[in-house]
């Protein structure tokens, strides 16, 4: 285990009702690829920033058992708009211990971007490249990524994506945040969802996948079934005919239901929107 956290807390506004995190644990092994997934406003950002010591936590533990440094790709992107790329990857080499210039350098070729550029005048997606090409050639034991693809296309999206994927093959571990299915999809080896600060679902990414499925009711059928299945499950389409939930397959295994497999997009959906604000009876998939 290279970073641990238990039962992390942190709320914002007057009395502290604005739960951005509420009660979050989980654990990254060294060598995942560990994506924390969520729509915006999940909490995401805030539980990063709680483990940078970037944000005072409110209650809860956070043990970081690396003996190298954590590099940190933020939400924003922010440089030194002034410099040239030259003269902020030459930066970059002074304040940064273990930074590999030449790799740098072969990321910024690769990118295309001119050495000569002001980082002022670079498109979003370039400066976006730009600040990856720096935290990728740092030494490391565990890189966080948050939300690190916006504004490239999707060529280089995938490229950086891949090279995120292969950090563990250096030795390294990572931490990746995202609201985009396909992205943790492609990089992630475990995961959590996490929903308005609390932790939905965590694990393999493929044992979540599988774990859910869809099961159909006509309309016929007994008023007591359908009210168990909206207790134990999520409506995730009604028709003319029938009712579809999303439910656990080992729900619907013990108790001799037809089901059918669904994308993981149908999973997280279940998940999220079937959480209600406190307060409200929650048809969360159980």
């Amino acid at each position: 285990m290279i970073l641990k956290v238990e039962n992390l807390r942190k709320y914002f506004g007057k009395k502290n009702i604005i739960r951005a995190v509420d009660g979050a644990s989980f654990e990254i092994e060294r060598g995942d690829v560990f994506a924390l997934l969520g729509l915006n406003g999940a909490g995401k950002t805030t539980t990063i920033k709680c483990i940078l010591d970037l944000c005072k936590r409110d209650t809860g533990e956070i043990i970081y058992n690396g003996r190298d440094k954590i590099a940190y790709v933020p939400e924003g992107k922010e440089l030194y708009g002034s410099y040239k790329v030259k003269k902020m990857i030459e930066v970059a080499k002074h304040i940064t211990e273990g930074f590999d210039i030449d790799k740098c350098l072969e990321f910024i070729s690769e990118f295309g971007i001119p050495l000569d550029e002001k980082v002022s005048s670079l498109s979003n997606g370039q400066a976006t490249q730009l600040y990856l090409a720096l935290v990728l050639s740092q030494r490391a034991e565990l890189y966080i990524f948050d939300e690190p693809t916006w504004g490239l296309d999707p060529v280089i999206r995938n490229k950086i994506l891949d090279t995120i994927k292969s950090i563990p093959l250096n030795g390294g571990t990572v931490f990746y945040t995202s609201h985009i299915l396909g992205e943790v999809e492609r990089v992630a080896d475990k995961i959590a969802i996490m929903h308005k600060g609390k932790i939905l679902e965590i694990g393999f990414l493929d044992d979540i996948k599988g774990s859910y499925c869809a099961v159909s009711i006509e309309k016929m059928q007994s008023k007591s079934r359908s009210e168990e299945l909206g207790t134990y499950g999520y409506l995730y389409k009604s028709t003319e005919s029938e009712d579809i939930y999303i439910v656990k397959k080992d729900y619907a295994q013990e108790r001799n239901l037809d089901f059918q497999p669904i994308p993981f997009e149908l999973t997280f959906e279940a998940l999220v929107l079937g959480q209600k604000d406190q307060g409200e009876e929650s048809n969360e998939v159980r």
